[in-house]
């Protein structure tokens, strides 16, 4: 796999860390970086994965424990109640650790084009039929 040119010192010889949080399984972040990290060597990244997120209170204990500042790191998350989501964000922020949101603005969209508001529902895409045409 080619190697940007960049500062070695910034990366050094760790592995980076991909954090998938979620207030359900974790699977639709979890397959989404799976997607993101197979572009790249199998060893590029390592992926750890923390379901069933309730407050933030989980994050702020998790992160507390097992943070390593040393270590080159991201989070992608899904959560569907938006004031978990900037809380968590806020939270990521102040640590700064980087995140990406993958379900708030494709719901944003999906809102915006059907006028309906979003039902907030822990874990949805389990408890509906699957719809391809």
């Amino acid at each position: 796999m080619a190697k940007l040119d960049l500062d070695d010192d910034i990366f050094g010889q760790v592995t980076p860390l991909i954090y998938v949080l979620s207030d359900a399984r974790g699977e639709t972040a979890n397959t989404v970086v799976m997607a993101a990290a197979a572009q790249f060597g199998e060893t590029s990244v390592d992926i750890e994965r923390l379901s069933n997120v309730k407050d933030v209170d989980t994050v702020r204990t998790y992160f507390d424990e097992n943070f390593d500042p040393d270590r080159p790191c991201a989070v992608f998350h899904t959560f569907a109640n938006g004031t978990l989501r900037r809380e968590i964000r806020r939270e990521l922020d102040r640590r700064g650790i980087p995140s990406i949101d993958l379900l708030g603005p494709a719901v944003t969209v999906i809102s915006s084009l059907t006028g309906e508001e979003p039902t907030h529902e822990i874990g949805a895409v389990y408890d509906k039929p699957l719809v391809t045409e």
